[in-house]
Parts: structure tokens; sequence; C-alpha cells
């Protein structure tokens, strides 16, 4: 089956903010409409994810070109002039939320509200570490979020398990996590319209120059 997936236009982009989350991660949300027509899901998917990432930077960081390179798989990549920034985004059926930053590495998850996960899907995810009070007092696609949102950071996804990184709830928004090689990072989750959001954030090291030139423009 092919797909066609495209903002709806009659509702305005939607600056998602939020108390938990540093002033320097900017994130936005659009509903979507999926047509089951024409097209394939991967570049549709990149389309509108990147379209997303230049409306962020465009509204919100006042800059008028951002460029994005997205490969199956992969991060996708951004720069503003020579200026490598940290892009993340990601779809529902019905909606598309991205996030951007200039000073974090991020990676964001977005998975609506009350989506079943089965309990040994659940068992899979969880690290040997974790609390089992993490488990009983949110949503298991909550959890789902912040796992895949870490994994997104640092530019696997789920192509490395979810039990290989270790979550840590420190307040009602609030997480810790730590992967299998001892780095740590913050994860922002809450509600917006429906979905849980997931924002995972490390800080960068100091920004250097990379030829962008080399890199496929999308």
């Amino acid at each position: 089956m092919s797909y066609v997936i495209d903002t709806i236009p009659e509702v305005l982009f939607e600056q998602i903010q939020h108390h938990g989350l540093p002033e320097e991660i900017l994130s936005g949300y659009e509903p979507l409409r999926v047509e089951t027509s024409g097209g394939d899901i991967d570049t549709s998917q990149s389309i509108t994810g990147t379209l997303l990432i230049k409306k962020i930077a465009d509204r919100c960081m006042d800059v008028s070109r951002i460029d994005v390179y997205t490969e199956k798989y992969e991060k996708p990549k951004a720069f503003i002039g020579s200026r490598e920034v940290s892009v993340s985004f990601s779809h529902t059926t019905d909606a598309l939320a991205a996030a951007v930053s200039e000073k974090y590495n991020v990676g964001l998850d977005m998975e609506s509200m009350g989506r079943p996960v089965h309990k040994r899907l659940a068992e899979r995810m969880k690290h040997f570490e974790e609390s089992p009070l993490l488990y009983e007092q949110n949503e298991w696609i909550r959890i789902w979020t912040l796992k895949e949102a870490a994994l997104k950071m640092i530019g696997t996804g789920l192509r490395k398990p979810m039990n290989s990184v270790s979550i840590i709830q420190m307040d009602k928004y609030g997480f810790s996590v730590q992967f299998d090689d001892g780095m740590r990072a913050k994860i922002c989750s809450f509600p917006n319209h429906g979905h849980w959001i997931s924002i995972c954030y490390r800080q960068l090291p100091k920004k250097h120059i990379i030829d962008s030139k080399r890199l496929h423009i999308i």
C-alpha cells in the first residue's frame, strides 16, 4: 500500500512550549491527513518532517534558510549556513511534531495516548536497573516514547534495543536516561493534543563547521 501525507492547511502551525524544556530547544506540532493513494510513506514523512523543521526555523528562530538532509533509518542532519544544528521529528497517523536546537542534541518521539502496548513488549523494553514504579505509574506507550526519543537522539533509533537504556523518573514531566556506554541525558515528556511527546536532549560539544555540500539535500 502507498501513502500521501499532508499537513492540514486550515489548522495553524503550533509552537510547543513546555516549562520542562530548555528555551534553546524549539519545537512545533501540526495535525496531518493521511491518504492511502500514491507516494511512498518514508518519502512523505521525510518531506513533511522537513517542512515542519523549516517552519520552526522561520517562525521561532527568525532563520530564513535551514538545509535539512534525510536518509532512511538515519537521524536527519540540518545546517544553518555552515553551522550544524540538531533536529528530530516524529509522525503518528494524525499528527507531526519536530524539535530543533543549536545548543542541544535532540531526539523526539510522539505516540497517540491510549495506543496499546502488549505486556510482552513492555517486558522487553525494561532495563534491569529500572524501578518497577516507572511501569506502574506511567502508560506503557509513554515509556515507549521516552526510550525511542533517547535512541533517536543518539542516532540509532530502534536498531538498538529499548532495554539498552535505563530511565529514571525525576518529576511529573522530567526523566533521566543512561545509555549502555554510561552517557546520560535528560527527557521532557508531556501530553499534547491526545499524544505523548517526549524530547530527549544533551548539550552539544562546541560547534564545528561541516561541508554541507557533500550531503544530499531534500
